[in-house]
């Protein structure tokens, strides 16, 4: 009997940063709403995580286990694979894998398949197993200033996505360099929450304190920590009375100082450790309570992408300059490369032979990082475009 025909390529929704980070339980929810949505379409679509040493392979074997339960518990456990690089790092060329979970045959159906590479996840060594690749961009106006610094795959993909629902409006200073971002909100499946009988218990948000991470928008660096742009809405809750406002923030408890302010204002400050640690506990934390708005950092309502937040689908940023907090206030100049943060400064790439004409950093960056496909390829590449709508037109290819 012959094999059937495959009529719609797979889908494989690639990302980097969930596993590694067992307590964030919100990274996980992330990729998941892309798999269970497309599969929900018809889509045979496959979530792929990978995971590199970072200095510390045993570290990183102890990731997958915890990530496998996520999995297991959102019913996604037999379409997903985590990839182990033991060998290599992010940036080498891929050695040996160690492979956990789906089909056998990955890569073979890879090469017919469709790369949604989530936040450039997938490095430019791994991206040619795959017959489309799809850059989407899900920290929109940050994304795009750091790809003028570093090698984010910018004009190395077939199709450029992003959440950010501001980017190229006309006060929007976020400079996109002629490459053609195509803004989408993002997926929500709603069988995948609980549905809540009544009123929640208390407006909630879970999010970071404080980061290390910055932003350069032209001669301007911008901090990117939340705490500048909550202490600006401190009194919050003093203006709607009668509505509890619940923040699950990573303070630590030696912070007295931020927690009896925050407190003193009427916010209840919750452990995200607590309530957000896993998918579970996210669910649950988000199903008794009423999901509600977050402040953005002031590297994100500078750069004002206009993201668009998958908890209340909406805009979360105006593209109008907020006012800069008093870290950012100063013009100067970056701080030097040894104290850049680690942790959301997308790492430098090897340096590549490049000639006189695109190595500077000033140049458009979708030049600079890799070769522009020919017309005849861009044609092609815009009648295929619905893949854009994360649907199952998205397959047409």
């Amino acid at each position: 009997m012959r094999a059937p025909v495959r009529t719609r390529p797979p889908v494989f929704v690639a990302s980097g940063f969930v596993a590694k980070y067992p307590t964030g339980g919100g990274n996980f929810w992330v990729p998941l709403q892309y798999v269970l949505g497309l599969r929900a379409l018809g889509v045979e679509a496959y979530w792929l995580e990978l995971l590199w040493p970072q200095g510390d392979v045993e570290r990183a074997r102890r990731f997958v286990p915890p990530f496998r339960a996520f999995v297991e518990e959102a019913g996604v456990a037999e379409h997903t694979a985590v990839i182990l690089f033991p060998e290599n790092e992010r940036d080498d060329a891929p050695g040996r894998e160690e492979r956990t979970g789906g089909p056998p045959d990955l890569w073979e159906r890879a090469r017919d398949g469709v790369l949604l590479n989530l936040a450039h996840s997938v490095p430019a060594p791994l991206r040619d197993r795959f017959a489309r690749r799809v850059l989407f961009d899900v920290d929109p106006g940050q994304f795009q200033l750091w790809a003028r610094q570093f090698e984010l795959g910018v004009g190395c993909h077939d199709a450029y996505l992003t959440i950010g629902q501001n980017l190229g409006a006309p006060d929007c200073p976020v400079p996109l360099d002629g490459v053609p971002w195509h803004r989408v909100w993002p997926a929500v499946h709603l069988p995948a929450w609980p549905v809540q009988p009544g009123p929640g218990r208390a407006w909630t948000t879970v999010t970071q304190w404080w980061s290390e991470g910055w932003t350069i928008l032209g001669d301007e660096v911008i901090e990117g920590h939340k705490r500048t742009s909550f202490l600006r809405v401190v009194d919050l809750p003093r203006r709607v009375p009668g509505a509890a406002l619940e923040l699950a923030a990573n303070i630590h408890h030696e912070e007295t100082a931020d927690l009896e302010l925050l407190r003193s204002h009427g916010w209840a400050v919750v452990d995200p450790a607590a309530v957000a640690a896993s998918s579970a506990a996210r669910s649950l934390h988000t199903s008794a309570c009423v999901p509600g708005g977050s402040a953005t950092a002031p590297s994100a309502t500078s750069r004002a992408g206009g993201r668009a937040s998958w908890r209340r689908q909406e805009r979360r940023g105006t593209c109008r300059r907020a006012p800069a907090s008093a870290s950012s206030r100063r013009r100067r100049r970056p701080p030097p490369r040894s104290r850049r943060s680690r942790r959301t400064m997308p790492p430098r790439r090897a340096p590549r032979a490049r000639s006189p004409r695109t190595s500077s950093p000033r140049r458009s960056y979708s030049r600079a990082c890799c070769r522009r496909p020919a017309p005849v390829e861009r044609a092609a590449l815009r009648r295929d475009y619905v893949l854009l709508r994360i649907a199952p037109r998205v397959l047409a290819w």
